[in-house]
């Protein structure tokens, strides 16, 4: 089902999380990181504009259905892209750990496909990249982070409001504010679900 209830949204930050492990020399100031794996995940917050009484609660369920933390559902891409891209491919296979891919356009809009900044995905693949530059001359993708799992050729390269984030709730409550008679924001704090 997802998150189709979280539309008009006014307000949405995404955070890119990662974890290292930092030892810090007081005595000679040198510092020592250490990336444990490589996690990465997307926390994403969002606030809607004001919703008349029945399309907050019809958000309001859709959160609370997630059971707090428990359960978790796809949440279309918030924001909106910032290439053109409407139809693309990866031109060749891509391997855990690669973080470039060449593609082929089969259609596009004004300007380049992409551009640094897209939130980007692979066809039957719930993890989320964002792009970090493009080469249109050559047709090459960069993003970030480096690839979690193995993808094959000729797949479709989605982007902008075709990307969906799999996501659990922040936090077991689920809580709204009324004030009787007026419109209604709906707030809600979503991590993205590191594939395994």
């Amino acid at each position: 089902m997802g998150l189709t209830a979280l539309t008009q949204i006014a307000k949405a930050k995404i955070s890119s999380e990662t974890k290292s492990l930092v030892t810090k020399n007081k005595y000679s100031f040198t510092r020592q990181v250490r990336q444990l794996g490589q996690p990465q995940r997307w926390r994403i917050k969002l606030t809607t504009t004001p919703l008349p009484y029945q399309e907050a609660m019809a958000a309001y369920v859709q959160i609370a259905s997630l059971d707090g933390v428990f359960e978790k559902t796809y949440l279309p891409n918030p924001l909106p892209a910032v290439g053109s891209a409407k139809l693309t491919y990866i031109a060749e296979s891509l391997l855990t750990g690669e973080s470039s891919v060449r593609i082929r356009v089969s259609a596009k809009g004004e300007g380049n496909a992409f551009a640094a900044g897209d939130f980007i995905q692979f066809a039957g693949h719930d993890k989320v990249y964002q792009v970090t530059g493009y080469n249109h001359d050559a047709d090459i993708v960069h993003f970030y982070p480096k690839l979690k799992s193995n993808v094959s050729g000729n797949t479709q390269l989605s982007s902008g409001e075709q990307v969906q984030f799999l996501v659990y709730s922040d936090d077991d409550d689920t809580e709204m504010s009324i004030s009787a008679g007026r419109p209604i924001p709906v707030s809600v704090e979503l991590v993205e679900v590191i594939p395994s």
